[in-house]
């Protein structure tokens, strides 16, 4: 619960309480306009709400590159989703089914915007109090427990897995931590270190998912990096079903290694699998632009991006002999 006067009084929801609503939400504001944030905004629009987003941010998905964002934004707003970015919450007013909230914008101008709920999906913290960590020689830090590559905590007799591990906070995640535990538990000295390639996906519509650094953040770590995307409008099964919005970004090293890939689409989720097991074998865009994808599917605008590597790879003289072999015209 943020510290906004006002907000806990006026009976605010968070993503666990939100689903024992038992009565209608005429207007929803959402504080947050993350994974959480963007899927309950959609959500509850699409149930008939009204609904505003109100983030200090300048736009949604502030992790994702901009431009696979934006694609999730003009959907949620042509459905009728109000966003105010950039703006403070002063104070709430009232309580759930009548309440008010007051922005501050860059400006420093207060605005007041009416509603019968609040969300707040402005991220999660790990619950570490009261389980008596101290007595049990289980060190903290920072609010996560201090754990090894095997997850075992500063008493080696208790492992940790989840959030409170530390690094992303996602069930799947907690899986694959669950499964390395209890590999040592039954096994004892087979264990292998937690993956550190590790996918995501918000389930807007459409969805967004990722794995491995994004443009953006090739650039601000200076990696070399090159970029290829290919559009959905150009798949021909996302044509039949009529979801052409989206594309897909493979970010590869100058040797056209795979460093990660981002998708923002129909199925997006899964389409991003097959990424996930490339990065973590560290494959090139040319073993996917040479595996046979079946047609008509989504799964194709993987080789398809790929393939945009592997045009990129002709020097001007392959290029030049492939045209007199051929006696081809144009590029």
């Amino acid at each position: 619960m943020l510290p906004i006067p006002g907000l806990a009084e006026a009976g605010a929801l968070t993503n666990e309480t939100l689903f024992d609503l038992r009565e209608d939400v005429p207007h929803l504001i959402v504080i947050g306009s993350g994974p959480i944030g963007s899927e309950m905004a959609q959500a509850f629009r699409r149930l008939g709400s009204e609904v505003s987003v109100v983030d200090i941010a300048p736009r949604i998905l502030p992790r994702e590159d901009a431009d696979l964002a934006e694609v999730v934004h003009r959907r949620m707003v042509d459905e009728g989703v109000r966003f105010h970015f950039e703006a403070s919450i002063a104070k709430v007013e009232g309580r759930r089914g009548d309440l008010r909230m007051t922005l501050k914008g860059k400006d420093g101008a207060e605005r007041v915007i009416g509603a019968t709920h609040v969300l707040v999906a402005a991220g999660r913290k790990a619950n570490v109090e009261g389980l008596g960590l101290d007595a049990a020689g289980v060190a903290l830090d920072h609010g996560r427990i201090v754990a090894d590559d095997r997850l075992r905590t500063t008493n080696p007799r208790i492992y940790v897995v989840g959030d409170v591990a530390g690094g992303y906070q996602f069930t799947h995640v907690a899986e694959h931590h669950a499964g390395i535990v209890l590999r040592q538990a039954i096994f004892k000295l087979f264990w292998t270190k937690p993956s550190t390639v590790v996918p995501w996906c918000t389930y807007t519509d459409p969805e967004l998912a990722r794995v491995g650094p994004s443009e953006d953040e090739a650039r601000k770590q200076g990696i070399a990096h090159r970029i290829y995307r290919f559009a959905f409008d150009e798949i021909d099964r996302a044509r039949a079903e009529g979801e052409t919005d989206g594309f897909t970004k493979l970010v590869t090293d100058p040797k056209g290694r795979i460093l990660g890939a981002a998708i923002v689409g129909p199925h997006a989720g899964e389409l991003i699998a097959e990424v996930v097991l490339a990065v973590s074998k560290g494959m090139k865009a040319g073993d996917i632009s040479a595996s046979i994808h079946t047609y008509p599917t989504l799964a194709s605008i993987n080789r398809r991006v790929a393939d945009q590597r592997q045009k990129e790879g002709l020097t001007p003289s392959s290029k030049g002999w492939i045209k007199r072999v051929f006696g081809l015209q144009g590029r």
